[in-house]
């Protein structure tokens, strides 16, 4: 009644005893709150702006700016302000959001507005704007709620209720982030500091660090709990065993929470870091793994606080020993920390990472353990071997850093301490164990995207002809181009050549030449076999010719010797010699290597074949009338109408062969019953084949029925005879059936959804494809009006499973009612339908040379479509037809309209650059200016992303992608702006007249070497890719020859201390290559081109000396700085001294046990020492100081009769200070330090512990007076150094 009345009194204008007119009181409300939402927008609007300005704290041109925002920042905080509290008079009440109404115990909020609110100038991160739909006071009572929770937290006794209130608090918080940005943490931290005393519980402690979690914002949340002795209650939480699980999981969220903020100045202390390496380390802690990740994360964030922490050897083992599943992604870790050399230094060369290695050069008991062991070590050094391109540390945040696959420093660090590393790998190739080896053979053919032999191996070698599918690929089949650049074949090159440097054709001959091994050396075979043609590819022919020449090989098999070893040459010789004649028999498509080469066998070998083929049917046809009824009765389609009994092998040869010879066919259709029982048993309506199972044993029978067909519409009589035939009118009428407008249903349906999935039904859908292939056949489907059940069944909402078998399976070559039809599905009312369409439509596209110009015109249809998904499709599709120049002439000519369609519409509008008529068009419509600005800007930069993610996908193990339409990368980089620009003169001027590439020269001149800031070197790896595109044609290789800003590539290609600048400058070498004029360039700098026969260029080079180019000049680890831990005073008696060697004597495993007997005794008589605040800082500096496994940690935290509360935590710091201050008074006394791990650096008493000691403290300090005794140094174990 109160707060009614005063509420009431509140809303009394001027002061006088009449309130306002309702309606010009709800004006006046409304006008307050529109201007409420403007000052709130421009609040939020500032601080976004503020938040941006910090992500670039060096840079002083935004310093005035800064300066400015902020002031318009603190002028809106105000107004708000002032709006906020006109607006509570004016209004009654303000009612609570949902959350603050359904608590589930009584807590009142309090009444008046809080004054905890967080200043401007301590925001860091800006609160996340209102939503639209959301009242403007809806964070009042949500802040207010939050506050009264905060404040009575010490009032709840209950467990249950403080669990339940910070619930609560968080519930708000997530609903309303914006309460956490104003919030005053420090106002609050007492009451939550209280939940995490040792007397609070397990679940209230969870909770608070779960509260804490959600709250903690910036750098001034972790300062505030620094000054609150936080780093102590994470330590004893982080020691607790497995009864705390749920406290310790919470503890851990919040390190890894303090981790992730942003410009944090190490808000996690080394101390903390210890307890986790402590709980990473134990095998039986439920969250090691948990454990493992926080310190990976850390190893990306900062390396130096890990290796302080003594946490980078617990990540190395890990990475060795498993666990498995973490260990390739704690590889992307370290290959993002050996990148640089302000991140390398901390690696020891030839030790820390190498132990990768371990797996293939350690020996170990043979055992499933072994073999999972060494795979796992191959998958490890595939995903080191596999990187080199790198993603630009300045385009992506934190978190996307976590998640890059390829890190660009792999292949360049294995090759440090003189390539120890490479060459211990290859000569594992030696190993005695199986195991070993198999592994290693599978990570060539792996990291060299080669082709691994299956079960068909001894027949491949034998030369013996094998199914197209007898090679398991680990990548997708490239897509059929025409003259295009592959980067991948270039990062190839490189690999290849290395790996020959280190000896990789020798040691693979070496096991080939083992007789005892004949499955193994099998398999070495097709890898020797694959790289001979790979070195081939991709290799210069100095390298190419050293690798084919082979000649130990040689020297075994034309050796005198008698030996196995000479036998197992010769038989290795032979079978990669029936390798290359198999491997090129295979090669059935022409498009397949889409490198341009003037020495192909595929033509010759492919005229062969149709020559054979051609012989075969001439001789077919003109067999004698007695081998003719022979061959009809050995077919038994004449003897019985078991069709399982059919001989098809004969079936096949006497249709392709004399059924060809009109006479034939006619003795067999008239003469005979042969052709009338063959087509009855593919009638629809009897019930034979479409009543067979759908199996792959089955499917011999529709190849069979299409054969058929074939044969008779190639011959006018078979025409007439399917005419005359009951075939083709009963699929027209089991088509009808479907027809909603027909007559009268039949009862079974022969083309129902169960049928066209179990049977063969849909079979017929393939037979009348066939028809369509020939003018003939598309008569007899009109004639018999199938095309018109088509057409109706397209419009079948429910069978679009038939809609799409008509669009897989008709052809589409002759112009008529197959094109409509496909016309007709691109354009259905249903998207999935529409979506399938589009996708054949691609696959012819790419199933021909030469995209045909209706193919365009339904394609560019399709750039229309309302789905997203069909245009993105088909702007894919188109891309990558324009590759082609007459293609790329019709599009352009067709003038499409791509503004809709955003970015996907520029990357086709790109590719018109690179014609003259294109440059014209897009100079029309204002295109080339526009992206001249967009590009120089903005895009080279995306560009620099979307290629190193292409990359890194390219190297990536085979997975199911998440976009089935997604083209697979094949190694052509994606289209570049000013790589298209510069094809045509009139682009060429376009780009002199921006004036831009003088300005990407000159910054190449000026920061080439650039080796620390992340910056710069993201935008000299966008410059390089645009320079190296513009580069790949004749006529922008006049800019870069003008400005000579080749030798500064090469400069960095050799030079840089980064290794992912390096394999950028290395790939944009590549593309500079693709001329014949960069490649003579190139090659008075060192580096040499792959070119054809005809010196057409590949666009490949790689340098002539290549262990100069792998070379990394030598580093040292930079001296772990000393320890944080304050010189504290020496113990005061010889109790203390004693508790503390036994306190250091726990770290070594040898004396662990004497010295845990020892502090058993001491806390036994001497109780109250364990209650000291001053020996437990001791003890916990040398916990924070020193290592401990995680038992020890837990003993001796457990041994202190001290109850850890927010008190006890003032007390523990307080005798901590005065232990420094005592120690720096007397200036003249020896500084006494703390122990070291295995060598523990005290003062104790002659005789070390004794079993009689019975002294109290008192009696201990009385009894050895401090200034009397003389330092002794006592070394027990073992010295240990390094991690």
């Amino acid at each position: 009644m109160e707060r009614t009345q005063e509420s009431y009194e509140t809303r009394l204008p001027n002061g006088n005893g009449h309130a306002a007119e309702p309606e010009q009181q709800q004006s006046e409300v409304d006008m307050l709150r529109a201007q409420l939402a403007v000052e709130t927008s421009i609040a939020d609007g500032a601080t976004n702006l503020l938040h941006v300005f910090d992500q670039d704290p060096t840079n002083d041109s935004n310093v005035s700016l800064r300066d400015q925002v902020r002031r318009e920042l603190d002028a809106a905080t105000d107004k708000i302000q002032q709006l906020t509290a006109k607006l509570a008079q004016l209004e009654p009440s303000l009612p609570l959001t949902p959350d603050a109404t359904q608590s589930s115990f009584p807590i009142s909020v309090t009444e008046s507005p809080s004054p905890l609110t967080r200043s401007p100038t301590q925001v860091i991160i800006s609160p996340p704007p209102l939503s639209p739909n959301e009242p403007v006071d809806t964070f009042r009572p949500t802040f207010e709620l939050v506050i009264g929770l905060l404040q009575r937290l010490d009032e709840l006794e209950e467990a249950e209720k403080k669990v339940k209130a910070m619930d609560q608090i968080v519930a708000a918080v997530n609903k309303l982030s914006r309460v956490k940005y104003e919030l005053k943490l420090e106002d609050v931290l007492s009451n939550i500091m209280g939940c995490l005393g040792d007397e609070a519980g397990t679940d209230v402690r969870a909770a608070a660090y779960r509260l804490l979690r959600h709250l903690i914002v910036d750098q001034h949340d972790v300062n505030q709990l620094q000054t609150r002795y936080f780093d102590l209650f994470l330590i004893r939480t982080l020691a607790r065993d497995h009864k705390f699980e749920v406290e310790k999981e919470q503890s851990l969220r919040l390190v890894r929470h303090l981790l992730s903020l942003p410009d944090a100045d190490r808000p996690v202390q080394p101390a903390v870091i210890r307890a986790i390496v402590a709980l990473a380390e134990s095998q039986d802690e439920k969250l090691r793994l948990a454990s493992l990740q926080t310190l990976g994360e850390l190893l990306l964030r900062d390396v130096s606080l890990l290796v302080a922490a003594e946490g980078l050897r617990v990540v190395l083992q890990a990475l060795a020993d498993g666990p498995h599943d973490l260990s390739p992604h704690l590889a992307m870790a370290f290959l993002w920390v050996a990148d640089r050399p302000d991140t390398r230094q901390f690696l020891r060369p030839g030790l820390d990472i190498e132990i990768v290695l371990s797996g293939f050069t350690e020996s170990q008991v043979k055992g499933s353990s072994q073999e999972e062991r060494v795979r796992a070590s191959a998958k490890i050094i595939a995903v080191f071997l596999k990187s080199w391109s790198g993603q630009s540390r300045a385009l992506l945040d934190e978190k996307e850093q976590a998640k890059i696959y390829s890190c660009g420093s792999g292949l360049l660090y294995l090759n440090v301490n003189g390539k120890q590393a490479l060459l211990s790998l290859v000569n594992s190739l030696t190993n005695p164990s199986s195991i070993v080896r198999d592994a290693l053979l599978d990570l060539f053919f792996d990291i060299f995207k080669l082709k691994s032999p299956s079960g068909n191996a001894g027949s491949l070698l034998n030369g013996h002809s094998i199914p197209a599918n007898g090679f398991k690929t680990s990548s997708p089949p490239p897509i059929p181009t025409h003259e295009r650049l592959n980067i991948v074949d270039q990062y190839h090159a490189m690999l290849l050549l290395v790996f020959i440097d280190a000896g990789l054709i020798d040691a693979l001959i070496a096991v080939a030449a083992q007789p005892k091994d004949t499955s193994t050396a099998k398999k070495v075979t097709v890898l020797i076999g694959q790289v001979l043609q790979l070195a081939n590819r991709v290799l210069p022919p100095a390298w190419a010719t050293r690798v084919q020449a082979l000649p130990r090989l040689f020297s075994l098999a034309s050796s005198f010797d008698t030996s196995d070893a000479r036998l197992a040459a010769s038989a290795t010789l032979s079978a990669v010699d029936a390798f290359n004649r198999t491997h090129n028999r295979l090669e059935t498509s022409p498009t397949e290597d889409y490198r341009p080469r003037s020495n192909s066998l595929d033509d010759p070998l492919k005229r062969g074949q149709r020559q054979v083929e051609s012989t075969k049917i001439r001789m077919g046809m003109q067999i004698d009338d007695a081998h003719f009824r022979n061959l009809l009765l050995e077919t038994q389609v004449l003897s019985t109408k078991d069709h399982t009994k059919w001989s098809m092998e004969i079936l096949t040869e006497l249709l392709e062969g004399p059924l060809l010879n009109a006479k034939r066919l006619d003795e067999a259709m008239r003469a005979s019953k042969f052709m009338r029982r063959l087509l009855s048993f593919f009638a629809p309506l009897n019930y034979r084949y479409s009543d067979v199972a759908k199996n792959s044993q089955t499917a011999k029978y529709t190849q069979l029925a299409c054969t058929i067909l074939t044969t008779l519409i190639a011959n006018p009589d078979g025409v007439r005879y399917l005419m005359e035939d009951k075939l083709l009118p009963q699929i027209a009428d089991c088509l009808s059936q479907l027809d909603p407008l027909g007559n009268v249903p039949a009862p079974d349906i022969v083309f129902s959804k169960e049928r066209m999935d179990r049977f063969l039904t849909s079979g017929y859908f393939e037979m009348m494809g066939t028809l369509t292939k020939s003018r003939e056949g598309v008569r007899l489907l009109e004639h018999f009006k199938i095309f018109t059940s088509f057409y109706r069944i397209s419009e079948l909402r429910s069978r679009d499973d038939l809609t799409k078998a008509i669009i897989r399976n008709v052809d589409y070559a002759l112009d008529g009612h197959p094109r409509v039809l496909l016309s007709k599905a691109l354009t259905s009312s249903y998207k999935h339908v529409r979506v399938f369409a589009t996708e054949r439509l691609a696959l012819l596209t790419r199933e021909t040379e030469q995209v045909e110009e209706w193919q365009v015109r339904l394609l560019l249809t399709q750039l229309y479509d309302p789905s997203q998904e069909v245009c993105e499709l088909a702007v894919r599709v188109l891309e990558d037809a324009c590759r082609t120049l007459e293609t790329l002439e019709v599009v352009v000519q067709m003038r499409p309209s791509l503004d809709h369609l955003g970015d996907f519409g520029d990357i086709l509008l790109t590719r018109f650059l690179s014609t003259s008529i294109g440059v014209r068009y897009l100079q029309e419509i204002g295109f080339i200016d526009r992206e001249l600005d967009d590009w120089f800007h903005e895009r080279i930069f995306t560009y620099v992303v979307q290629l190193e993610l292409l990359l890194a996908s390219s190297f990536e193990t085979a997975q199911p992608s998440a976009d089935r339409f997604k083209v697979p990368f094949d190694g052509s980089p994606p289209p570049h702006f000013y790589g298209e620009l510069v094809k045509t003169p009139e682009g060429c001027e376009f780009l002199e007249d921006s004036g831009h590439f003088v300005e990407f020269a000159e910054f190449i001149r000026q920061h080439g070497l650039e080796d620390s800031d992340s910056a710069i070197i993201g935008k000299l790896k966008s410059v390089l890719w645009a320079v190296g595109h513009i580069g790949a044609s004749q006529g922008g290789l006049a800019f870069l020859d003008e400005e000579y800003i080749i030798e500064c590539i090469v400069e960095i290609a050799e030079d840089s201390l980064v290794y992912s600048l390096r394999g950028t400058a290395f790939f944009v070498l590549g593309l500079i290559a693709s001329t014949v004029e960069g490649s003579e360039i190139l090659e008075d700098l060192g580096w040499e081109s792959v070119c054809t026969p005809l010196g057409v260029a590949t666009g490949i080079c790689v340098p002539i000396d290549v262990a100069s180019f792998v070379f990394t000049p030598p580093w040292q680890m930079p001296a772990l700085e000393p320890s944080e831990s304050r010189l504290v005073s020496p113990p005061s008696n010889h109790l203390e001294r004693d508790a503390l060697m036994a306190f250091a004597n726990l770290s070594n495993h040898i004396l662990a046990t004497k010295a845990s007997k020892a502090l058993a005794r001491l806390k036994l008589r001497h109780r109250e020492l364990f209650s000291s605040p001053s020996l437990y800082y001791r003890v916990l500096e040398m916990l924070s100081t020193y290592h401990y496994r995680l038992a020890i940690r837990r003993y001796v935290l457990d041994l202190f009769d001290i109850s850890l509360d927010d008190r006890s935590a003032q007390e523990i710091s307080a005798a901590g200070e005065e232990l420094v201050a005592r120690n720096a008074e007397d200036e003249d006394r020896q500084t006494w330090a703390l122990p070291a791990v295995a060598s523990a650096i005290l003062d104790p008493i002659d005789g070390d512990f004794t079993d009689d000691d019975e002294s109290s403290l008192e009696e201990g300090a009385a009894v050895i007076p401090l200034q009397v005794l003389n330092p002794l140094l006592v070394v027990k174990g073992f010295l240990i150094s390094g991690y």
